[in-house]
């Protein structure tokens, strides 16, 4: 549950933003099953921020699946997406990110991202996520994906790395983005300096 300190955590969650791995779908649509069941996607969705160049939600928009939250990937087949198309005759009440392509062709078979990389992604995601309409956030990820956000942006949560994050936790935080200054130049929302505040883990998701 991430969002950018405008709501309390416990105001009601107004998006879900989802891996595109079978698991993780399957995973979100039995937290939130109604939220799967309401919303139907149209071009209308996502669209394309001139001025940041970040596809951006619409406002009614509840569920999205969103590439840069996969778990790491590359050589162990588990970790390789599903057709999206396949993906979406399962879960067709879901809006995909338009970089979602029709096959995986980011996991190689013989090379497998860095905690760096995974790290890298949660980055860009967090840009992204700053740049939506909605305030009261809920992310449904993988463990390592976790763990490298986490190592990143608040390692004290984990000890600085002496603790490891495992299946089914739940951690609850603010996501916040300040603007650094380059000289006399305000940088605009994409060079934004990225942090998890207050972030506390609350409990394990138990079906």
């Amino acid at each position: 549950d991430f969002d950018d300190n405008r709501r309390q955590r416990n105001s009601p969650i107004e998006l879900i933003v989802t891996s595109p791995l079978t698991r993780c779908l399957q995973t979100a649509s039995h937290i939130f099953p109604s939220y799967f069941q309401v919303y139907s996607p149209d071009e209308n969705s996502i669209t394309l921020d001139e001025s940041s160049q970040h596809y951006v939600l619409n406002r009614d928009c509840k569920i999205c699946c969103h590439g840069d939250i996969r778990e790491a990937y590359g050589m162990h087949y588990p970790d390789k997406r599903s057709p999206l198309s396949t993906v979406k005759s399962k879960f067709p009440t879901v809006a995909y990110h338009p970089a979602i392509t029709e096959h995986d062709t980011d996991w190689k078979p013989h090379t497998r991202e860095t905690r760096h990389d995974v790290a890298e992604r949660a980055r860009k995601f967090f840009h992204w996520l700053l740049h939506q309409p909605h305030d009261n956030i809920a992310v449904v990820s993988h463990g390592v994906w976790i763990e490298c956000a986490l190592r990143e942006y608040c390692p004290e949560v984990l000890e600085f790395g002496r603790k490891r994050v495992y299946n089914c936790e739940v951690y609850c935080g603010n996501l916040v983005g300040r603007k650094s200054v380059k000289g006399n130049d305000c940088d605009s929302m994409n060079d934004l300096e990225i942090g998890l505040s207050d972030v506390t883990q609350i409990g394990f998701y138990q079906a």
